[in-house]
């Protein structure tokens, strides 16, 4: 068995479980701020005084480092769409913590998501190489362009938020944080190469100081979780985070065979690795669409509970129980009086 294979591959599993968790705690922690904009940042701002936050933060962090390790010794091509297992630990997570119910679509994303990792393993058995780093100038072109399509998604996502299209906003907001996520891999990956010369003794690990990889991943993993933050503060986090996933998993893919000249698999393998790509995509798919779903079944049901003579605080407290407000636990298990399943859908959602 390859390094790729028997070390890369299960340090990206629990990494991406890992990613899984934070955005939940960095979620409790968003919701009690009040409503930002713009980019984020001032809410960041705010955030990094929260001590929940910061746990969340920490688990990112903890993510991140493993990542780098997963990207010093196997493919981009093949790490990447193994993190997108993500969103499953969200999912299994918001299911145990949050009361939510997965749906057979849901189910069925995880397995397509599951199956997928599975044939990566196959299409990259034989041929798991590791590329060479990207050069300056092409590596900063990728960035320029990636820097503009995130700011332009942040804008409409901005416009959409003003004019309470929420889904609209959630979208733009995801997306903007997937590509910011992507480039962050991408200088990711240039780290990991220099951690992997490092151990071959072809460079001291402080020469990455003299080069844009750390600091183009420190602008752009800022600017990935501000976004990211400002996608988790509205009703359709559950929109968010599939976008922002998807975003981050599959970009990366093109962008390292191209810039790091990544070998792709040929043969049987290379039918592998298309398929096992569309079977991923397929389960992110799946699960946002189990999300949504999610998150329409509850505003449906605020709606049909407000009959027409009652104020619309009175009509929600008597059909749902209590909405939360800031400073609520939104954690709460099933069953209780305040709010149960559909609260802890609300709040997800």
């Amino acid at each position: 068995m390859s390094k790729a294979l028997a070390l890369g591959l299960p340090t990206a599993m629990v990494s991406a479980a890992l990613y899984g968790v934070a955005p939940l705690v960095q979620a409790r922690a968003a919701r009690r701020e009040e409503e930002s904009s713009g980019l984020g940042l001032g809410l960041l701002a705010r955030l990094v005084l929260r001590p929940l936050w910061l746990l969340g933060l920490a688990v990112e962090a903890a993510s991140f480092l493993l990542e780098v390790y997963a990207l010093s010794v196997a493919p981009v091509a093949m790490v990447a769409p193994v993190m997108a297992l993500d969103m499953i630990v969200f999912t299994l997570l918001a299911q145990r913590v949050l009361g939510e119910r997965i749906s057979l679509t849901g189910w069925l994303g995880v397995g397509s998501m599951v199956a997928g990792v599975g044939l990566l393993a196959y299409a990259f058995a034989r041929r798991a190489e590791v590329g060479a780093a990207a050069s300056t100038d092409v590596l900063l072109a990728f960035l320029v362009l990636g820097l503009i399509f995130a700011l332009v998604c942040a804008f409409f996502a901005n416009v959409a938020a003003a004019r309470h299209m929420i889904a609209g906003a959630a979208f733009g907001f995801g997306a903007a944080a997937g590509v910011c996520y992507a480039i962050a891999t991408l200088a990711t990956r240039q780290i990991g190469l220099a951690v992997n010369d490092r151990r071959e003794g072809q460079s001291a690990l402080a020469d990455l100081l003299t080069t844009p990889p750390p600091y183009v991943l420190v602008l752009f993993s800022v600017l990935a979780l501000g976004l990211q933050q400002r996608g988790l503060q509205g009703r359709a986090a559950v929109i968010a985070f599939p976008v922002t996933s998807g975003v981050s998993a599959f970009l990366p893919v093109p962008l390292g065979l191209m810039l790091f000249g990544e070998p792709a698999p040929d043969g049987a393998q290379r039918v592998a690795f298309v398929v096992a790509m569309v079977m991923v995509a397929a389960g992110i798919a799946a699960l946002g669409r189990d999300r949504m779903a999610a998150n329409r079944s509850v505003d449906e049901l605020e709606a049909a509970a407000r009959p027409a003579e009652r104020p619309d605080s009175e009509r929600l407290d008597s059909a749902l129980g209590r909405l939360p407000h800031h400073g609520d636990d939104p954690w709460s298990p099933p069953g209780r009086a305040d709010g149960g399943q559909s609260a802890a859908l609300r709040e997800l959602g």
